[in-house]
């Protein structure tokens, strides 16, 4: 095997690695979105008694047993960890991407120039 193969050869490798770690990330993103969704969305209990509405579908004036919202540190630490997982997820699938559609092109590239007849422009 050439240098040049060998060397497309890890480009390629490096590529789908990093494409798959995208899709991880982005795997791990969605987890924690869902995981959000469901804080905002689920109805609670304060005091293991009383059932409060979520916090979506709450009226404008929630019961009394009710004015104890959720912990919001707790939604904020998952939106904060839930939006760089996602950029990183889509930053890294997209490199990925774009780096095996740019080897394959080389590899198109060279195949159709390794078949043309050279011409002398003499």
């Amino acid at each position: 095997m050439s240098k040049a193969a060998e060397l497309g050869s890890a480009f390629w490798q490096r590529a789908a690695r990093r494409k798959k770690r995208g899709l991880l990330a982005l795997a791990v993103a969605a987890g924690l979105w869902v995981w959000l969704a469901y804080l905002l969305a689920a109805p609670y209990s304060v005091d293991g008694t009383h059932q409060c509405a979520a916090l979506l579908f709450r009226d404008l004036a929630p019961a009394s047993q009710c004015l104890q919202t959720r912990t919001w540190w707790q939604m904020l630490g998952l939106l904060g960890a839930a939006l760089p997982m996602s950029v990183m997820g889509v930053g890294l699938y997209v490199a990925g991407s774009v780096s095996q559609s740019l080897c394959y092109h080389l590899q198109e590239v060279e195949y159709f120039e390794a078949r043309e007849p050279s011409v002398d422009s003499t």
